[in-house]
């Protein structure tokens, strides 16, 4: 039997290059979860980004930081956030192949992970790993899809599943994320829905 891991794997690997073709659904509501998540770094910060895609969120952030370790479970992914590094001469972004089951020990100044939990297996277990690569102090950052009431869209994410062109996605609400926050002892700082129904949230550890 495949494990979920390699299934996940498989299914980012193979639909990678479409992916990157994609373009932001939405250039503000992205913009103002940049500047939020900057707030909360600086010069001298050490960053893991977890589920990096293609790289867009560790390319913009770069300014902010003094080093971002950016993780994804699709090597083909990171291939071409690699191509897309070079391209803007950033030196300060290493890339790495990771799953939230093996990410990287830490201790991080922030850990950010943007639309990645609701694709977890089990969210609340990936919430504490993440957390736990957090030195005191520091943050967790996260953005989550929230859209448990909506079943339009939720019929649609199943049948597209049936013809193997989406992942198993999880359904929460704004709260369920919250609450899976502050399982692991963190203390929410500040939430937003950039754009709506995309809850944003940075929690301090200690």
């Amino acid at each position: 039997m495949t494990d979920p891991a390699t299934k996940t794997e498989a299914f980012w690997n193979r639909m990678a290059k479409g992916y990157a073709k994609r373009p932001i659904a939405d250039e503000k509501a992205y913009a103002i979860t940049l500047e939020r998540t900057a707030a909360y770094l600086g010069p001298d910060a050490r960053v893991l980004e977890a589920g990096a895609g293609t790289g867009t969120t560790a390319r913009r952030l770069a300014p902010h930081a003094r080093e971002i370790l950016a993780t994804d479970i699709s090597g083909a992914l990171l291939e071409i956030a690699q191509e897309r590094i070079e391209a803007d001469g950033l030196t300060n972004i290493a890339l790495a192949r990771h799953s939230l089951d093996d990410l990287p020990e830490g201790p991080f100044d922030a850990v950010i992970c943007f639309n990645v939990l609701h694709l977890a297996p089990d969210p609340a277990a990936a919430v504490a790993a993440l957390a736990a690569r957090v030195r005191p102090g520091g943050h967790l950052i996260t953005k989550t899809p929230c859209i448990a009431g909506r079943w339009p869209l939720r019929l649609l994410i199943g049948a597209m599943r049936l013809i193997g062109m989406a992942p198993m996605v999880q359904y929460f609400s704004e709260t369920q994320v919250e609450e899976m926050h502050e399982r692991p002892g963190l203390s929410i700082v500040e939430t937003g829905s950039y754009p709506a129904r995309s809850r944003f949230v940075v929690a301090r550890k200690g």
